[in-house]
């Protein structure tokens, strides 16, 4: 006999008696988790794993100021199909009023206003693992033997999350959850930075057409602390063709695709290779685009992405008097633009190509530039070798290549390290088949090991058009989009976005939007920014506590880790129950805890819109304000790191040589 979780009044207890022989289920989990469509009966909806809720509980959630928390209602129907299934959460009141959406925010294209986001998770259907044809067990994702349990991910699995104002037909809103299967709405709400402190209650209320199935509590406990903003500083690379040549309006797609990402804490990987390229990309960059005038509002308001690459993955070629001619010109216009130092732009020189000249021929051309800001651009390329001995300013190492002590070493010398992709069991990983909390572990590296930034090399990869590819896909439907000549085959590589339009094909499936559509693995990637955001603050409390939390929840990743199963598993508890305890640190609460209760006035009774006066200001917002403010893992004249990273980068040359762009 099924059992039915509804509100826990009398009328609703009866109810779920006189139905049980026929009764749907209606349940809460955090954002760690992915549930196949026809996952039913997990322990999770008996609250065991499961860090939000239990039955008969309210939903519980915690959050600081300048911060996004997600959740997930899972509708699981019984023997009867589900029809015009609808998920509504109103407003949450408390102290400062009510956090709900403004009157009117209703264009998923223009965050500002929308504090309550909810979409329908989209099933797409995973054939088989990603993998390689003669080493099935390994892929670009994982090492051999180092993958998820394939069993967990074959079949119909949730990652696109289409707003529900534009859901279609094909994945419509209201649901129709079929017999034995789930149906499930993801929840954004997102607490502003001046958000007075204290409880917020409201209600979930699930209905079908035949009538009211469940209504959960919520309550969101929001303390008097702010997040900062980007603590894990990304890129995200986009190929504007394929972006404008699927949605059909490339400079509406683009702008909606930067304001995505940026409303998630993330980059988009802005690129130039000319002063004529960045007119329509300065609103970006100075952070113009990303204010309530231009409909924009939440993290990040007013701050600019902060990267711009030039000649990105080596598009430039050989260094030239022409092309420093070029890069002098993009110089001058960001020194006119006053935003010399308050961006990293780059000349990406190479990719994947350590043997190349044009490293240290890019270097020593910029040198000899009479341009003080040209002279000044750092050259970066990516590479697997030991970071120290590289030629270039800013060495950008795969993830399953960077070791800590010699990334500290290549510092100490004067470069920036930062890191690319990734590998399991080093790294997470940007396949849909694999735990929800793949992308978060990426961003937690990030604050646990001072990665200055991190890139993704593509966002959008609908064409699969790499040397080997099979053509364009519609990611609706057909999760395996990459493809190459070396046998690789995988799901959702590059693909952290899907369109909101589909016009060159695939038409019946488009949406009918110019906004981009967000994944959950986009959104655990964000989750995971912002935990790097608690680590950030509690570090300036206590590092060393700080280190055992982290520890605890990853204990060995990146160079650490060589061959088997992830050391930080693939559940979301541990990630929120770590995270509740960096809270912990924050505010004061003895070890092992999380914070305490809040109260109204916590802030001093300053209200809402206020500069914080809590546990979050002070020494914590000045570590916020100043950078990563992550610990150092080594010495800086730790030169075993070098041997330790050569020796790693040999064991991965073979993974590195198969190449995602070999098209270019």
């Amino acid at each position: 006999m099924r059992r039915a979780v509804f509100s826990s009044t009398l009328a609703a207890i009866l109810l779920s008696s006189a139905h049980a022989a026929a009764a749907p289920t209606v349940w809460a989990i955090d954002d760690g988790e992915k549930l196949r469509r026809d996952a039913i009966d997990t322990p999770f909806e008996t609250g065991r794993d499961n860090p939000i809720w239990v039955p008969g509980s309210a939903i519980k959630l915690v959050a600081v100021r300048n911060e996004t928390v997600a959740f997930q209602i899972v509708v699981e129907a019984d023997t009867a199909a589900l029809d015009g299934v609808t998920v509504d959460l109103a407003e949450l009141v408390g102290p400062g009023g009510a956090i709900k959406n403004e009157p009117g925010a209703t264009d998923i294209t223009r965050p500002a206003g929308r504090r309550i986001e909810r979409f329908v998770e989209h099933f797409v259907e995973i054939k088989r693992v990603s993998g390689n044809t003669t080493k099935p067990t390994e892929s670009l994702g994982w090492r051999a033997g180092s993958g998820p349990d394939p069993s967990r991910w074959v079949g119909f699995v949730p990652d696109a999350l289409i707003p529900v104002e534009v859901a279609p037909a094909w994945s419509p809103y209201p649901m129709r959850v079929a017999p034995k299967q789930n149906g499930i709405v993801w929840v954004d709400v997102t607490v502003p930075r001046g958000q007075a402190p204290g409880v917020y209650r409201g209600d979930v209320v699930v209905k079908s057409s035949a009538g009211p199935l469940a209504t959960l509590p919520v309550e969101l406990t929001v303390h008097p602390v702010v997040l900062p903003d980007a603590p894990a500083k990304t890129m995200l690379y986009y190929e504007l063709d394929s972006l404008a040549s699927r949605m059909g309006n490339g400079p509406a797609a683009e702008t909606n695709l930067w304001k995505l990402l940026h409303r998630h804490g993330l980059s988009a990987m802005h690129q130039a290779l000319s002063a004529a390229d960045l007119p329509r990309k300065l609103p970006a960059l100075d952070g113009s685009l990303y204010t309530p005038a231009n409909g924009y509002d939440g993290p990040g308001e007013g701050q600019g992405d902060g990267v711009l690459s030039l000649g990105t993955y080596g598009d430039y070629g050989a260094p030239t008097a022409a092309r420093l001619t070029q890069v002098e010109g993009v110089a001058t216009a960001l020194a006119q633009a006053r935003l010399i130092g308050k961006l990293d732009v780059f000349v990406y020189a190479a990719d994947e190509s350590c043997a190349s000249p044009y490293g240290q021929g890019w270097v020593s051309l910029l040198a000899s530039s009479k341009n003080a800001d040209a002279k000044n651009i750092p050259v970066a390329w990516t590479c697997y070798q030991n970071p120290a001995a590289q030629p270039v300013h800013i060495p950008i190492l795969p993830g399953q290549s960077y070791d800590a002590k010699a990334a500290q070493a290549a510092k100490a010398a004067g470069k920036r390290v930062w890191a690319y992709n990734g590998v399991r069991p080093h790294t997470g990983t940007f396949m849909i088949d694999t735990e929800a909390v793949s992308l978060r572990v990426n961003a937690w590296l990030q604050g646990m090991f001072d990665i200055e930034r991190w890139y993704y090399w593509e966002t959008v990869y609908w064409y699969d058009g790499v040397n080997g590819g099979q053509g364009p896909v519609d990611p609706f439907v057909t999760a395996e989009n990459f493809h190459n000549r070396d046998g690789d085959y995988c799901n959702g590589d590059g693909m952290l976005l899907y369109p909101g339009k589909q016009v060159d094909r695939f038409t019946s499936h488009s949406i009918g939007t110019d906004a981009l559509i967000a994944s959950i693995r986009l959104k655990n990637l964000r989750r995971g920014v912002q935990d790097a955001g608690y680590m950030q603050l509690a570090r300036a409390a206590d590092p060393a506590r700080v280190d055992s939390i982290v520890r605890k929840a990853i204990p060995k990743a990146l160079s650490e880790s060589s061959s088997g199963q992830p050391a930080w598993g693939e559940r979301g508890k541990p990630f929120h129950d770590a995270r509740m305890e960096l809270l912990g640190v924050v505010t004061g609460s003895p070890p092992g805890t999380g914070p305490g209760p809040v109260s109204p006035d916590a802030d001093g009774g300053t209200g809402p819109g206020a500069a914080p006066t809590g546990p979050g200001a002070g020494a914590a917002g000045e570590a916020a304000a100043g950078g990563c403010g992550c610990r150092s893992t080594s010495r800086a004249g730790d030169s075993a790191g070098g041997v330790a990273a050569l020796g790693l980068g040999l064991g991965v040359l073979v993974l590195a040589g198969r190449r995602r762009r070999g098209s270019r």
